[in-house]
């Protein structure tokens, strides 16, 4: 007997949040027989592998690891999709923790053809039973469709060609199959009961030099992005705009992001708990930093 739905994860050194997301999955409302799980293990170097394989002895449901060299999310996703077995995939981040109807949930929203199911996705800094809170939704967010917590038919995802494997650095590959679906006339909903915690640990001084890696790498994939799609709509979204430009320009005269000092002031901020100022200096130097990432990718 088919499984309805597959639920797939793309991970990558995922060893300290991956049980949690495990645990979370195992321990469903839905019948263990109308779901799957597989765990697409990107080229990690942890102990992610042996956690994955514990699990699929306790796990009530079927549990598939699938082991790829280090090749993106997009090539890991799309390994996942043409694995899968349910009719339904519902793609998930091994750094979330699901309520205990996550998979219902997502299974009785697709109550018609032709849909995008979005569970809400709440921030957390250390690993939650999302179980112990009420039903709710506070996640802002519009995208039409982010892989973080949502899920659509197979079908609808190999129709519209899968997620691009051009898009290899970080950032926008999940959009930019959105476009794609939205052409193919595909609605976006979302479902109060499919929330789930993505657990992000607080970020200090000493993360923001790889903060700051991923916000160019996102800069340089906007432009792939925009290149593949070059409608209003992505312009919009990416901000590959010379306003936007102009006001990143505004905000960091003398490119003071990347000056020595800056560091060593957000090293201040931390230790004497200037929450506010340290977040409001850090978005400005992500978004430095997601600007240049874009006009290196420009003139490529």
């Amino acid at each position: 007997m088919k499984p309805e739905a597959s639920v797939v994860i793309p991970a990558y050194n995922s060893q300290d949040i991956l049980p949690h997301c495990l645990n979370s999955l195992i321990e469903q409302t839905a019948n263990p027989t109308t779901y799957e799980i597989i765990v697409i293990d990107d080229g990690s170097t942890d102990h992610t592998p042996e956690i994955v394989k514990d699990y699929i002895n306790k796990a009530p449901c079927i549990l598939r690891y699938i082991r790829l060299e280090r090749s993106g999310r997009s090539r890991a996703r799309n390994t996942g999709v043409m694995a899968a077995k349910g009719r339904l995939i519902i793609f998930l981040d091994s750094d979330m923790i699901v309520r205990k109807e996550f998979v219902e949930s997502h299974l009785t929203a697709h109550n018609h053809p032709g849909l995008i199911v979005n569970g809400s996705v709440i921030n957390t800094e250390k690993p939650a039973d999302p179980n112990q809170k009420s039903k709710r939704v506070n996640d802002l967010s519009r995208a039409f469709f982010a892989t973080g917590n949502v899920s659509v038919e197979r079908d609808k995802i190999i129709e519209a060609g899968l997620f691009d494997e051009d898009f290899i650095e970080y950032g926008w590959e999940d959009l930019e199959l959105g476009q794609r679906l939205r052409r193919l006339g595909l609605k976006r909903i979302k479902s109060l009961t499919a929330w789930s915690y993505h657990v992000q640990a607080p970020i200090t001084s000493e993360k923001v030099p790889g903060i700051l890696r991923k916000e160019k790498e996102r800069g340089h994939t906007a432009v792939l992005f925009y290149r593949k799609d070059p409608s209003f709509r992505v312009k919009m979204t990416t901000l590959i705009s010379p306003i936007f430009f102009l006001w990143v320009k505004i905000l960091t005269p003398f490119r003071w992001p990347e000056r020595p000092g800056t560091i060593r002031l957000l090293n201040f901020l931390e230790k004497n708990r200037c929450k506010f100022t340290f977040n409001l200096i850090l978005a400005i130097m992500q978004s430095h930093a997601y600007v240049d990432g874009i006009k290196e990718a420009l003139v490529e």
